[in-house]
């Protein structure tokens, strides 16, 4: 019998291609034209390369202290990974265990899928209405987790905290993820729900918003116990996950709100 039998197949995502040329501004992966805010470089500056020999911290407090301060929630609320997809992979491989199919929209960002036919989790896609919103009523039935952006990706539609808080009430047995990577550009963040529904995971990115895409900074940020359990099978995986320059890049970043919305405002 062939090896291959055993390969786990899937359909890969496809990045977005990165040209050699300089000076491109790329619209397909929505890269910041503007750099970091300018405490970055200096901590690049800073730097000493001798303590690329050290392991970095595995528990990332630095830069999980920065964030729980920045949106005033508890540390033991905040998870951090190498970007934001590898915090939603993480969180798929945690919560979307049930054999019950996960629900996501079917025109919305095309890793979901991909996720779960890695982790072979079923998974069902739920049609957008006819100017492309969400239907509430649609995620009202058994189902496994539920994982959507907010705003949406690639159309750009923002939905209501009123309509995430109806799928949160309808949703007490699932845990129901969504993923802020654009909402520094319009909108409101779930965050405030956060104190009312134990099972919301809310995933942003520095990829956008904080012009560090090339770093792979992205965060969770939920009740202790979702963080514990994320946090138990990241350790169970790899610790050392966040290099120490992004970690010290990563904190540096948030102490420059009038850079960052300076930054932000230009691009809305």
């Amino acid at each position: 019998m062939s090896w291959e039998n055993s390969v786990r197949r899937v359909v890969p995502y496809t990045p977005g291609e990165q040209p050699k040329e300089a000076g491109i501004i790329k619209l397909n992966t929505n890269e910041n034209p503007y750099p970091p805010a300018p405490g970055v470089q200096k901590i690049l500056d800073d730097f000493q390369i001798s303590d690329m020999r050290l392991y970095p911290d595995p528990e990332a407090s630095m830069l999980i202290q920065a964030i729980a301060e920045n949106y005033q929630v508890k540390p033991e609320q905040v998870f951090v990974g190498v970007g934001s997809d590898d915090v939603i992979s993480m969180a798929f491989l945690t919560f979307f265990n049930s054999a019950k199919p996960i629900l996501f929209p079917d025109v919305t960002y095309s890793f979901y899928d991909v996720w779960a036919d890695v982790y072979h989790i079923p998974y069902q896609r739920i049609k957008l209405t006819d100017d492309f919103r969400i239907n509430p009523e649609d995620y009202k039935i058994p189902n496994g987790g539920i994982i959507f952006p907010n705003p949406n990706a690639p159309t750009g539609v923002l939905e209501s905290l009123e309509l995430i808080e109806e799928i949160l009430q309808a949703n007490s047995d699932s845990v129901v993820m969504i993923d802020e990577a654009y909402i520094d550009f319009g909108g409101i963040s779930c965050l405030p729900l956060l104190e009312k529904y134990e099972n919301l995971l809310i995933i942003q990115t520095y990829s956008k918003s904080r012009s560090m895409a090339g770093m792979r900074i992205g965060f969770a940020i939920g009740n202790p116990k979702l963080i514990k359990y994320l946090n138990d099978v990241k350790f169970s995986i790899n610790s050392y996950t966040m290099n120490r320059v992004t970690l010290l890049c990563g904190a540096e970043t948030l102490k420059d709100s009038a850079y960052f919305e300076n930054c932000t405002g230009k691009i809305i």
